[in-house]
């Protein structure tokens, strides 16, 4: 692996402006755009996640989330960018040695960044899996001492109609949102846009699996 970084960055912080630090994993495309312009927004057109038809409502509501707990975005941006904020439990760099990261193919990049508190989403990277499968979240699910308390939370959503039963859904899913509800080991983080003033560091490395069609 290539670790480097040739730019000079300067942080220009405001005084009572706090930061996080968050590492997004690019491909060659994604990173000559960033280098060449300065500035990385979500290409929706190349973005796979979005070519799941059952999956774009999940990343929809996420939008609209977005939305309404960090501001609109930029002019001509629908999607986030993504990146991770803890793993295992610790804020640090992914380990690509783990399974976890074994899907990647070609050419790819580890962007380090620091960006403004207020223009983050974080979020249970483990819960937005409910989310991406159209679930409901019960908090008292998978809680040995709570069988009885999950029950009853099932039964109160089954016993919905169907119109109730998709808002209530929904409400639930903002739980994602809230780490007294969620394991909070796996935290990703979405956000509008990456700036190049805002890189700490950059590692490439190349992936390992097949490219897909």
């Amino acid at each position: 692996m290539d670790f480097y970084w040739n730019g000079h960055c300067c942080h220009v912080r405001k005084v009572d402006e706090a930061f996080m630090r968050l590492w997004t994993i690019q491909d060659k495309t994604a990173y000559d755009d960033l280098c060449e312009k300065g500035i990385l927004h979500c290409n929706a057109a190349l973005a796979d996640w979005l070519k799941e038809d059952n999956f774009k409502q999940s990343y929809d509501w996420l939008v609209s989330e977005m939305k309404k707990r960090i501001g609109e975005p930029p002019h001509g941006v629908a999607y986030p960018i993504w990146a991770w904020y803890l793993l295992f439990g610790k804020n640090t760099k992914p380990d690509l040695r783990r399974f976890e990261f074994k899907n990647y193919a070609g050419e790819q990049y580890i962007i380090e960044a620091e960006i403004p508190d207020t223009n983050v989403l974080l979020s249970d990277e483990e819960l937005w899996h409910l989310v991406l499968n159209n679930g409901y979240f019960a908090k008292h699910a998978g809680k040995n001492d709570a069988i009885k308390e999950y029950e009853a939370e099932e039964d109160y959503f089954n016993r919905l109609p169907a119109c109730e039963q998709e808002w209530e859904k929904r409400k639930s899913w903002e739980n994602i949102f809230d780490k007294t509800c969620s394991p909070w080991i796996f935290v990703q983080a979405t956000f509008w846009e990456l700036r190049k003033e805002q890189i700490i560091s950059v590692r490439k490395f190349y992936g390992k699996a097949k490219p897909t069609k």
